[in-house]
């Protein structure tokens, strides 16, 4: 949910559209792909890995990413986490240390639409409603 509040308070036309707080509405449990909650932390997963697995050296990719499901899991958060926090003017620190560029990798673009997709969608249905137009009169 933290990614989607990102996501919805940095893109123009969303944050002039939804409340952040209405991500907390969203239907359904991240463990359900059937449900749109689940669906996103699938694509968030699959994003979040191939970028791990096209930066890092695949030993360190094996003993992060496929050997533990908690250390997986942190890791997938930490790369989101760097992306948000340098985003913000922050330098993240990792054990061990990961490659510059994580934040800025072609492959966010994919989390990004799949965002900015499931949300319209999700509006569009009239799950999620949009803020009122400001009458600036």
């Amino acid at each position: 949910k933290i990614a989607l509040r990102w996501f919805v308070r940095t893109n123009h036309s969303m944050a002039s559209a939804l409340d952040p707080e209405m991500i907390d509405t969203i239907p359904g449990v991240s463990n359900d792909r059937k449900t749109s909650l689940g669906e996103l932390n699938w694509v968030f997963t699959a994003v979040t890995d191939s970028i791990a697995w096209n930066v890092l050296p695949k030993p360190l990719f094996q003993r992060l990413f496929r050997q533990d499901l908690l250390v997986a899991s942190m890791f997938r958060n930490f790369l989101l986490a760097d992306r948000i926090m340098r985003s913000l003017g922050c330098k993240p620190v990792s054990h061990p240390p990961l490659p510059p560029g994580i934040a800025q990798h072609p492959l966010w673009q994919a989390w990004d639409l799949a965002c900015e997709t499931m949300l319209f969608k999700l509006i569009s249905e009239g799950v999620l409603y949009t803020r009122a137009p400001s009458s600036d009169s």
